[in-house]
């Protein structure tokens, strides 16, 4: 009689064949996971960073935007005193001759909070070999745009202080009320100014007042123009004059600025006009008529 207790050869294979099973699966998944193909074969790069900006194992790899490979592996290394990370760069063979060895690695990201990855930009030199390292160019990242935010708001609250402590035109303007009830009245008188201004301009078009006339009326337009002439060819004459009163030598100029010769002509002036007198007074002095 068979012991029920004895264990199968059939139950033996069907657990030997569950257990490779589960194996199987897990490597698959694992396979699976860091994005590689089973069947195909890779070429693995290399890229050295101090910073690799938030990049993780599984991260794909990039030409143009299409994808053409993962980042396999990442690891610390140190090197004259600093610590960086290397990424292995797994990408499929059929796309690793795109990538030379003047090629040009950036870790981007895909959205402003997005996952990062690697995006290449191929050079002109021959293409990588297996182990080889590519070049990794730095790109603005989010860590250069907190500080540039930072940066920013530190000025923001500078000018805040600023304008607090009313440094400045515009923290006077908010702090001085003097200072702000003049700007007040001055925009009040700008705005009388417009406002005329716009008056002024309104009768002009309606043709009221001397300036519309003007400048449509040419009969008085012509008017205008010849006694500004004559004005100032009058102006030329008066100072002509002033400046014959103001040179010592001419006649006008000596009347003005020597006394002796206005007492004397003024003297011989009056002995003239004295002579005139007695002429008309006695005109026998000074006239005899004799017939033959």
């Amino acid at each position: 009689m068979k012991n029920p207790n004895a264990l199968k050869w059939s139950d033996l294979k069907t657990g030997i064949f569950f257990i490779f099973g589960i194996g199987f699966a897990a490597w698959l998944g694992l396979v699976i996971g860091k994005n590689t193909n089973l069947f195909s074969s890779t070429t693995t790069v290399k890229i050295l960073s101090r910073d690799v900006q938030g990049l993780a194992e599984n991260n794909f790899v990039s030409v143009s935007g299409k994808k053409i490979g993962t980042v396999s592996k990442m690891s610390f290394v140190r090197s004259h005193d600093s610590l960086f990370v290397v990424a292995d760069l797994k990408l499929k063979e059929e796309y690793a001759p795109l990538v030379t060895k003047d090629a040009k690695a950036t870790i981007k990201s895909l959205g402003v909070l997005g996952d990062k990855y690697i995006d290449i930009v191929t050079g002109k030199g021959p293409a990588v070999k297996e182990g080889d390292f590519i070049p990794l160019a730095t790109e603005t990242g989010m860590a250069n745009l907190t500080a540039s935010a930072n940066k920013a708001f530190d000025k923001i609250n500078e000018l805040l202080d600023h304008l607090n402590n009313g440094k400045g035109m515009a923290g006077k303007l908010l702090t001085d009320e003097q200072m702000g009830k003049e700007l007040a009245e001055t925009v009040t008188s700008l705005k009388n100014t417009s406002a005329e201004l716009s008056t002024i301009s309104k009768k002009a078009s309606r043709g009221e007042g001397l300036l519309p006339k003007l400048l449509n009326d040419k009969s008085m337009a012509k008017n205008t123009t010849e006694t500004l002439e004559k004005l100032n060819q009058t102006a030329s004459k008066t100072e002509s004059l002033i400046n014959k009163l103001n040179n010592e030598k001419g006649t006008l100029g000596q009347l003005s600025s020597n006394p002796a010769l206005y007492n004397n002509l003024s003297r011989t002036l009056s002995s003239l006009d004295s002579l005139l007198v007695d002429l008309k007074s006695h005109p026998k002095r000074y006239v005899k008529f004799s017939l033959f």
